[in-house]
């Protein structure tokens, strides 16, 4: 694996724009987006929210998004381990908000200096870049930072047995649901974010969408169509977003149980080792 424990990977939706091509990766990164925008607009809870995007990105496309779509956040903080580019848009889009901080070249599952409570806080595409030492750390990171009501919206691969090259850690779904309850978070909701056809296919047939799917073929090439019904099968796709709040205190004993069951499914087993070390000493 290498001695980086953080992998700066990024996608670049504009780079994806001039080949003229979107690969379904791309697709699913702009419906994440939407998909949290369209649960701020109701009840207009952007007005007040006090928003943590950990991960935010190099082209900060969450802030982005929310200034196209003239939804203006009452506090926005936004933290990369990577640079931040400073485009016109996103120079636009801080004037709008109220308060807004953007912190680039930070490691997320540290961020010492955020001392505030966040009502809505987003992670997409980080854990799998990152040791497990470090996954750890960002999850109980973003435990202490939770309001009372908080939303909390994850996302990350469904590690299948095969995981890209660029990801130091994918984890099973089984696993992370567990993970997540023994440290503190309910889960409100799971959602496919795209899926491999030969995955889910049977299971769509089963449930009566088979014209339905073979209609959208037709027309459209496999990337979006791994799209479209992901949502509908989170156990079946290779990408998951995850809608979480707080409802207990973290249980390090819980946490390390988990771990120890599901020990030898990881990508990284050896990796979460330290996790336990470090469990030991709390």
């Amino acid at each position: 694996m290498g001695t980086k424990e953080i992998d700066k990977t990024f996608l670049s939706i504009d780079n994806a724009e001039e080949r003229g091509f979107i690969h379904r990766d791309y697709i699913a990164h702009c419906l994440r987006w939407s998909h949290v925008i369209k649960f701020m607009a109701k009840g207009k809870k952007y007005q007040n929210a006090s928003i943590l995007d950990l991960g935010c990105g190099k082209e900060v496309p969450l802030l982005k998004t929310m200034y196209t779509s003239k939804m203006a956040p009452y506090h926005y903080t936004g933290v990369d381990y990577g640079p931040i580019n400073y485009s016109d848009c996103v120079c636009k889009a801080m004037e709008k908000c109220e308060v807004c901080e953007l912190h680039q070249h930070v490691d997320v599952s540290e961020c010492k200096f955020i001392t505030k409570e966040y009502d809505i806080i987003t992670s997409f595409e980080v854990l799998e870049h990152m040791t497990p030492i470090k996954v750890f750390r960002t999850l109980k990171n973003i435990f202490e930072h939770c309001s009372d009501n908080v939303d909390i919206f994850i996302s990350t691969p469904n590690f299948n047995g095969k995981a890209a090259a660029n990801h130091h850690n994918e984890m099973t779904q089984e696993f992370l649901s567990e993970l997540f309850e023994a440290m503190g978070f309910k889960i409100l909701n799971k959602y496919g974010t795209f899926a491999s056809q030969s995955e889910y296919k049977d299971k769509l047939y089963a449930d009566g969408y088979g014209k339905l799917f073979e209609g959208l073929s037709e027309y459209y090439d496999s990337n979006l169509v791994a799209v479209l019904f992901a949502p509908l099968y989170p156990e079946h796709s290779r990408n998951v977003l995850w809608h979480l709040t707080v409802t207990d205190e973290f249980d390090d004993d819980k946490t390390a149980d988990v771990i120890e069951k599901h020990f030898d499914q990881q990508q990284d087993s050896d990796g979460w080792m330290s996790v336990m070390e470090e469990l030991k000493g709390l």
